[in-house]
Parts: C-alpha cells; structure tokens; sequence
C-alpha cells in the first residue's frame, strides 16, 4: 500500500518553501523598481564638465554687450514695476545677465578656483551697483510715484522664496551641465528667481527714502542669488567636477562651516517673514469669516470693511455700516463673539451714521464716499438708461400711429366730391399672408358704388382712387377694394 505524501510535516515545508519563494519575488522587484528610479534620477552620464566650466566663464564678466542688456533689463523692469505690467516685467527677467555671475560663484567654491570666483563676486558686486543706481535715477526722474502691487510683492520675501531659489538654482545648473543646454529651463528659471525686480524695487526705496522697501527687496536679491549659489555648489560637488586647486580637508571644512552659517543667518529672517505672513492670512481669514458670519442685520448694510493685522496699534477690524444704527448692546455681543474666530484682543470698531465727530465722518468720507457716489450713480444710470428706453418704445409707438392714422373726414369729403356715385364707403386695416414667411397690415378703402354704375366702371375708379390716395396719403400701401 503506497503511503500518502500530504503528512502535516511535508505541508509545512510547502508553506515555508511559498513563503520563502514570495519574499525572493518581492525583494527582486523592490531591487529592480530601485534600479529603475536611479536610472531615471540619474544626471551624471551626459555632464560636459569642459563644456560647462567654460560656458558659465564666459557669462561671468560683465563688459560690452553684457552692460548694454543689463541696462536695458534694468530700464525695462524698472518700468514694468512703475506701471504694475507682469508682462513687461517677465521681460526684464528674460533678458536679464544678473543669473551669469552668481553661478559662477557657485561653480568657482565648487571647483576651488579662487581666481573665477574673485571675477564673479566683482562682476556680481558691479553689475548690483549699476542696477540700483540706474533704478533710483529713473524712480526719482519718472512722473509716476504711486506704490504698485507688484512693487509690494517684492519688499516680503519669506521661507518659500528660499524655496523656489534653491529648487530653480538646481534646475538651472543640472541644465547647464547636460550637453544640450535645455534653454527653456534657463528662461524659466530666470522668471521663477527675478533677480532683477527685486533689484529696482530697492531703487525705488531710495527714490522714495523707503528703507522699508529697499531693505525688504534687496534681502529677496540676497536670498535669490546665495541660494541659487549654494544649489550650483551642491551640485557641482554632487556631479564630482574636478577640482581647479587642492584644498586640505581642514581648510575645506572651514569653508563648509561658512557656507552653513552664511545659509542659516539668511534663511532665518525668512523664516519669521514667512510665519508672519501665514500668521497674517489666518488673521484676515478670521476677521472675514466673522463679518460675514455675524454683521447681517434687517435695515443695516455693510459698505467698507478695513482689516489691519498687527499694525503698530494692534490688530484692528474696522466696518463701515449705513441703515439703521446698531444698539450698544449688539455691539458688545460682537466683542465677545471675536474670541470663537480666534480673534482675541483685537478692536473692532464699527463706523455708522449715529457717529457725528469730526473723527468717523472723515473715516466716513474717505473709505466710503468713492464708493457710495459711485453706487448711487450706477443706480441712477440704470434708471435713466431704463426710462430712455421706454421713451423710444413710446416714441416708436406714436411714430406707427401717426403712419397709420389718417385724416380720414377730410378724405371722405374729398373723395365724395370726385366720386358722387359712391353709395358707402368703410376704412380699416388688412392684414394679408402668403402662409410662408410674409405677413403685412394694409391700409384699405372698402368701396360700395350706387348700383346703376357698371362693373368695369366701379374696377377703373377704384384703380384711379387708389393711385390717387397713394399720392394723397403718402403710403404706397393703400388699397381700394368693393364689397
């Protein structure tokens, strides 16, 4: 008798041998899937070490051709700064040669050659000097002096604009390490960092004795250009680009040491930029949600709505209201309510038409009165323009009428003194189809002659009255019929 092989003991080696033979499987594809992704990631096979080094030499100094375009950049952006055009501005960014030294400061640390990276810093350092100098000539020339939004955009710099300076240096420099430079990343790049803008608007700053503004976008300049710097660096030492000059291991972690602390003493002001910024959108998100949510009441409208974040005063939310005037007690249930949006210890201060000082009616006129000349005169416009309209329908009205009616007892007299055989006559309007598209309404005469009068003779006079009262009348649409 033969004996049966599925023993609980040669199950058990099956289960282990599954399992065994599972865990091979996944580890393979999780080793190819890695293999895979370093395939893809990987820069390193299509460098031209040559052929980079060279290229952003030759983009370092700035003589000739490379001052003409550096001041046309600067005129153009200073420009489209002036009259708040992104279009303008995105073309300065363009064409502007400001993003040739800055590598080359990355590439010359990179590298060790201290000779390339002299040439950059004293190419970077002239070509910021022109840009601020030809700037502030052109604010304190230019007619224009009003502070545009994208001239604010560029005074605030934050963490996320270290971001887009680290993440655009490394697309730029893994770029133009490749053979084949991908020039479109180039040009993006030169948008995404705006190396440029932020050089004008601190023009603007010492037109206009703003130290606010210069200071604020000459430190988005600083942490656009360290950090697109630092990110040629990293990937120059990444791509292991050979050195210009040995550099002891002492000496090299010096200047590692430099670079980070360089890196921190810049990304930290940013950093509070940047809680601050997120700290004021929470704010206004807040204040919005709480007027919306609580200022509706019958007979009282909200006009204007102020809301200042952490003003040298404090936080302030400040509406303007018409209608009719809320009670000190809604008022001081809308104190309390401050504390559910988070919202504590800032003043609210309600502006409505009990208030009579000199005070809240300036506060009044100047937020408010733009805005309600300029509803009231909307509304009267529609108006006028509603009662224009119905003037024309009525004047297009009598216009048909006076076309259609006739002087009919003067006709009839007249008509009764050429034709005395006419025994009666009726007047009215036709209206006459051909069952397809054309429809008219006709004037007609109805005309019952005397009955000694012939057939042939009533059809001739009433063919000669009708050319007659088409004449008479005006109206080549008369008709004379019997009946």
């Amino acid at each position: 008798m033969q004996e049966n092989d599925s023993s609980p003991k040669s199950t058990g080696k099956q289960d282990e041998q599954v399992k065994s033979d599972l865990k091979f499987s996944f580890l393979r594809f999780f080793v190819s899937l890695v293999t895979y992704f370093k395939t893809v990631v990987n820069i390193r096979d299509n460098v031209d070490y040559e052929g980079s080094v060279e290229a952003i030499k030759k983009d370092i100094d700035f003589k000739g051709v490379n001052v003409w375009v550096l001041g046309a950049s600067i005129v153009i952006a200073s420009i489209g700064l002036n009259v708040n055009s992104t279009a303008v501005i995105i073309g300065a960014m363009l064409i502007s040669p400001l993003m040739g030294p800055i590598v080359g400061v990355g590439l010359a640390v990179g590298i060790n050659n201290f000779q390339m990276l002299t040439r950059s810093l004293k190419s970077l350092g002239t070509a910021v000097l022109i840009s601020v100098v030809i700037s502030t000539l052109y604010f304190l020339l230019t007619p224009f002096g009003e502070v545009q939004s994208e001239l604010i955009a560029r005074t605030r710099p934050n963490l996320l604009d270290v971001m887009v300076a680290i993440f655009g240096g490394v697309a730029l420099i893994v770029a133009k390490t490749q053979r084949g430079t991908v020039a479109s990343v180039i040009f993006g790049v030169a948008i995404a960092t705006a190396l440029m803008p932020p050089l004008c608007t601190a023009g603007y700053g010492l037109a206009n004795g703003n130290w606010q503004f210069f200071l604020g976008a000459f430190y988005l300049f600083l942490i656009n250009s360290v950090f697109i710097a630092l990110s040629t660096w990293l990937i120059v030492k990444y791509l292991k680009f050979p050195l210009a000059t040995y550099m002891d291991p002492v000496r090299q972690k010096k200047v590692k040491n430099y670079i980070l602390i360089i890196s921190l003493l810049i990304i930290v002001p940013s950093g509070f930029t940047f809680w601050n910024t997120i700290q004021e959108s929470i704010f206004e998100s807040n204040a919005e949600l709480f007027i919306s949510e609580n200022f509706t009441f019958e007979g009282s409208e909200v006009i204007n709505k102020k809301i200042n974040y952490n003003t040298d005063e404090g936080s302030k939310i400040e509406v303007f209201m018409i209608g009719e005037t809320l009670s000190n007690k809604t008022e001081r249930e809308l104190n309390k309510k401050l504390s559910k949006y988070s919202l504590e210890g800032v003043e609210l201060k309600i502006y409505q038409s009990k208030d009579q000082t000199d005070e809240i009616a300036g506060k009044l006129t100047a937020e408010v009165k733009s805005g309600i000349i300029e509803e009231i005169y909307k509304k009267n416009q529609d108006l006028i323009e509603d009662k224009d309209e119905r003037i024309r329908l009525l004047e297009e009205e009598l216009s048909r009428y006076q076309q259609d009616s006739i002087p009919f007892n003067l006709v009839k007299q007249e008509i009764k003194i050429q034709y005395e055989q006419i025994a009666k006559m009726t007047y009215g309007k036709v209206i006459t189809t051909d069952f397809a598209e054309k429809q008219d309404t006709l004037p007609a005469f109805f005309v019952r002659w005397k009955p000694e009068v012939p057939k042939e003779v009533g059809s001739k006079n009433n063919e000669a009255m009708q050319k007659w009262l088409r004449v008479r009348l005006n109206n080549d649409k008369v008709r004379v019929m019997n009946y």
